[in-house]
C-alpha cells in the first residue's frame, strides 16, 4: 500500500512562481533563524560555503528558480517541484538527471519540530546547499544513476548508503566532527543528539553502511563519517553494485533499536 501525505505540494504559476501565504514564509523564517543558531560550529565548511552561495532570504521561501540559478552555474544541477510524496522510480530518475526533488510544501506549526516527511524547509536549508559542491554533486548523481538502473531488492540496501551520507552523514575534520547530511542540518533536535555521546560513530564503511538498518521515525542510534567531502567522490567510483552484492551474501547487522510498533486497523 502507498505512503498517503497529509500536505499537499503548492503548484508553481505560469511564470513558475509558487504563491506561499504570509504564515508560510513565517514559519520558514522561523525555522531559518532556529536552525543557522543551532548549526553554528557544527556544519562543515562546504555546507556553510555553500550556504553563502544560494543566499536564501530568511523572511520568505525562496522560489525555486533563485536557486536553480546558482545550482546551474555551481554544479549544473536543478530542484524540480514534486508533489508530497514520490515514488523510488521517479526519485531515482530525477536524481539522475541532476534533478533534485523539492516537494512544494511547508510543515505546519503542530509539527514544527518534527516531520516525517521531507518538506520544502528540509530539502532546501538541509540539501541545496551541499549541492553546490563537486563531490557531493557527483556522488548524489552516480548514485541515482545505480539507483535507476537497480532491481527493487537492490534499492533496498542503496537506500541504506544514501541515509547514512546524505542524509545523516558525518565528517571528522582537525576542528573536531562536523554535519553534511540534510537530515541532521535541518532537525534542531538530531543537530543537539549527535553531539550527545549518545550515538555509536563509526568511519565510513561502505559495506557496513549497506549492512545498517535504519528507521526514520527516531534518532539515529549509529553514524558514519567520512575524513573529507572528497571521499564521497572516491565512493562514487566504487563499484557499489558489487558491495551490494557482498552485503547481501553477508547479511544485516543486528538492529539496534527496536522494531516499529503496528497500528491495529
Amino acid at each position: 500500500m502507498a505512503k498517503v501525505s497529509k500536505y499537499t505540494s503548492k503548484q508553481p504559476d505560469e511564470n513558475g512562481v509558487i504563491h506561499w501565504s504570509e504564515d508560510e514564509n513565517k514559519i520558514w523564517s522561523e525555522l531559518v533563524t532556529r536552525q543557522l543558531a543551532c548549526i553554528e560550529g557544527k556544519a562543515c565548511d562546504e555546507y556553510l560555503e555553500g550556504l553563502k552561495k544560494i543566499n536564501l532570504p530568511h523572511d520568505r521561501i525562496p522560489q525555486l528558480s533563485e536557486l536553480n540559478a546558482v545550482l546551474k552555474n555551481t554544479t549544473g544541477w536543478q530542484v524540480t517541484p514534486v508533489p508530497a510524496l514520490i515514488d523510488f522510480d521517479e526519485f531515482f530518475r530525477l536524481l539522475a538527471n541532476k534533478q533534485f526533488p523539492v516537494a512544494t510544501f511547508i510543515r505546519s506549526r503542530e509539527e514544527f519540530d518534527y516531520l516525517q516527511e521531507p518538506d520544502i524547509f528540509h530539502e532546501i536549508f538541509g540539501h541545496c546547499a551541499m549541492l553546490t559542491n563537486s563531490d557531493f554533486a557527483e556522488f548524489t548523481h552516480k548514485y541515482g544513476q545505480l539507483g535507476y538502473a537497480a532491481e527493487k531488492k537492490d534499492r533496498v540496501y542503496l537506500a541504506r548508503m544514501y541515509w547514512f551520507t546524505v542524509e545523516f552523514g558525518l565528517m571528522q575534520t582537525e576542528r573536531g566532527l562536523r554535519i553534511y547530511g540534510g537530515g541532521i542540518l535541518s532537525s534542531p533536535g538530531e543537530t543537539e543528539y549527535v553531539y550527545s555521546r549518545t550515538p555509536e560513530i563509526n568511519p565510513m564503511n561502505v559495506l557496513d553502511v549497506l549492512r545498517t538498518p535504519y528507521r526514520i521515525d527516531i534518532m539515529q542510534p549509529v553514524y558514519y563519517t567520512i575524513n573529507s567531502i572528497h571521499d564521497l567522490f572516491d565512493i562514487s567510483q566504487l563499484d557499489i553494485m558489487a558491495l551490494v552484492e557482498k552485503a547481501k551474501q553477508l547479511g544485516l547487522f543486528e538492529a539496534k533499536f527496536p522494531p516499529k510498533e503496528k497500528i491495529a486497523s
